[in-house]
């Protein structure tokens, strides 16, 4: 596997792409509510229940953190993300003895975060510079029988030419900051053969046109002004693309359903 930076001392997972606004984390939340069922399902099916400590990677405001608690039912859960706003709103979300947030890099945590039971990231490789090295990073935080468990973005489908629209935008606002949305499936070839590989799998999502606008909707006003996108294109563009997305949202115009594939990748004992 390649690597930017050594093993152990990777480059730094950097700033969230989509910020840290109350919109970006009310659009967390209706992510969270997408994608709950899927997740929900893969961490059933894939982690040990009841481990001893977990930890949830880029928890963002709390919501994967609520879920992985409901779910697994670890007797310590540590989520851990690099927004100060983030952290201080999962804490308000989650109160108890058995949780801890952290406000830490994903991939220079503090050297006592290990022995993890059970570590999960979703959709979070996407945002990171070398998600291979990052994978690297996280196995060495997990205990003897431990297990890291990964959810990402392995395709999006849509015929819709509004929410193409908008997710070619996205795609090259990431990748202009070195990241991409659709990375499973580069990080499940890059993985393929890996010892510690314990399952690969797929999994379809089909979400209502109108739920996935009002996502997208929320995303492009978090980044619309970043100067990477500021600077090739004009704001009549991206204000004609809101519009139509929020048409959509809406129930204005009507557009097909869209199709989201998730890669879920098991590493560990």
């Amino acid at each position: 596997m390649s690597s930017e930076a050594p093993v152990g001392r990777p480059a730094s997972a950097g700033g969230y792409t989509f910020g840290d606004s109350d919109l970006a984390a009310r659009q967390l939340a209706l992510v969270a509510a997408i994608f709950a069922k899927s997740t929900r399902q893969f961490l059933i099916t894939r982690a040990r229940p009841a481990p001893e400590f977990a930890i949830d990677l880029g928890c963002g405001p709390g919501f994967t953190t609520e879920l992985m608690r409901a779910t697994v039912g670890p007797a310590r859960i540590l989520g851990v993300d690099s927004s100060p706003a983030f952290v201080a709103a999962a804490a308000k979300r989650i109160a108890d003895d058995r949780t801890r947030l952290l406000c830490a890099d994903a991939l220079d945590l503090p050297l006592e975060v290990a022995d993890a039971d059970l570590i999960f990231a979703r959709m979070l490789l996407g945002h990171l510079r070398d998600p291979l090295a990052a994978v690297d990073v996280w196995r060495g935080r997990l205990s003897e029988r431990g297990r890291l468990l990964l959810e990402e973005v392995d395709a999006i489908a849509t015929e819709d030419p509004t929410l193409s629209a908008y997710l070619d935008l996205e795609s090259e606002m990431l990748a202009a900051n070195g990241h991409a949305a659709a990375v499973g499936p580069g990080v499940a070839e890059g993985l393929r053969g890996h010892p510690a590989l314990g399952a690969d799998q797929v999994t379809s999502l089909i979400v209502p046109a109108p739920v996935a606008a009002r996502a997208f909707t929320m995303s492009l006003e978090t980044w619309r002004s970043r100067p990477e996108v500021a600077s090739s294109h004009d704001p009549e563009e991206l204000s004609a693309l809101a519009q139509a997305l929020e048409r959509i949202a809406q129930g204005e115009a009507e557009a097909r359903p869209i199709a989201w594939r998730l890669r879920q990748l098991v590493l560990g004992a």
